[in-house]
Order: C-alpha cells, then structure tokens, then sequence
C-alpha cells in the first residue's frame, strides 16, 4: 500500500530541507525521526517531509517507533540527552515529523506547559513548528537537570488557508489525550460545524 504524497507534498519537502540543511534559518539536525511504517504501507507524510533532509545531510531516518509509540520516542529522546550531553556533546539537534494529532502529548511530555503546546493541532495547519530547547544544569558529575524554552515558529512554505477543525484525530488512536495529555480547542473553531471540532 502507498501513501502518495501530493505535489505541494513534495515541494514542501524540498523546503524543509532548505530551511534545516546547511545555510538554512534552523539548526541542522543530527537525527530525524518519523512514525514506523504499518505493515503493507511503504510511504508516508512523515518519510517524505523528511527523505530530502536526510539526503542532503546523508542521514537515516530513526522509525523505531510507531504510532502509538509517542511517548517510548519521548523517553528515548530524554535518555538520549542526558547521555549526550554527560559525554561531551554539546549540542545536539533533533527533528521529530509525527502525526499532528499527538504532538500536543509529544511536547508536554517533554515538559512544555506554554499555551502553544497545550493547544490541539488545527487539521489544517502544515505550518506550524515547535522549537524546544533543552540547555543542562549540572547537578552532579552524573545528574543534569534541564531549562527548557519554547518557541511556535513558521516553516514559511504556505500559510493556512483558515481554520479546518479536528476531524482527522477524533476517534484517533494517536489522539493526545490517549497518552494521557489532553490539548485545549482553539477558540477558532467555535465558528465550526461541531463534527469538524468535537465541540458540544
């Protein structure tokens, strides 16, 4: 089974790639992670935001983890960190494309508690990218603790063309609030048919 991804799917790859490759407005990544693959399925929107970034910096893309594995990437990365960081490393980017329904859950599970991660993922909003930065304390010669700051930044690809509502995580397994991390209804989706929102 194949996922084709549309024109503006491609190209918005290509972007990416720009925008996080060598002399581009965002920190190079030095790995990319993407939903494992389902069985029969052998593309997806994640591999192709992605597959032009890790050819221009000649990286693999990590699919360990599957949908429902939200919050095992979560502590990979958290353990990951650590261990990086203890070793010498002083810096060390990562880009995350995942299902737009769990990156509430994904970011406050990384200790974001800033409006803009409590806030559910419009359907229609392939713009928006969220920016954690993790600088240690050092606690001891083995324990590091973390600052965290937090930015809502544009891809700069093509703008939202208005508000579409959640129609696309309601029933979903990969919804937030499955792992444990509800997200708040934008105030713009009051102005919605309540099947697009879930709204009562």
């Amino acid at each position: 089974k194949m996922e084709l991804c549309t024109e503006q799917g491609y190209l918005r790859g290509e972007h990416m790639a720009a925008e996080f490759g060598p002399e581009g407005q965002y920190p190079m990544p030095n790995r990319l992670y993407a939903r494992r693959l389902k069985r029969g399925v052998y593309t997806s929107r994640d591999l192709f935001l992605l597959w032009p970034l890790a050819q221009r910096l000649r990286l693999l893309v990590n699919t360990t983890f599957d949908e429902g594995g939200a919050l095992g990437l979560v502590q990979s990365l958290e353990s990951e960190r650590e261990a990086q960081c203890l070793s010498g490393r002083s810096e060390e980017t990562v880009l995350v494309a995942w299902d737009h329904c769990s990156l509430p859950a994904l970011a406050q599970a990384l200790g974001c508690d800033e409006e803009t991660c409590l806030d559910c993922w419009d359907d229609g909003n392939f713009e928006k990218l969220l920016w954690l930065r993790f600088t240690a304390v050092p606690k001891s010669k083995q324990k590091l603790s973390w600052n965290l700051t937090t930015r809502a930044v544009s891809e700069h690809f093509a703008p939202p063309q208005g508000f579409m509502g959640y129609r696309e995580c309601l029933g979903n397994p990969a919804e937030s609030s499955n792992y444990g991390f509800a997200c708040k209804p934008l105030q713009a989706w009051k102005s919605l048919p309540n099947d697009l929102t879930g709204l009562h």
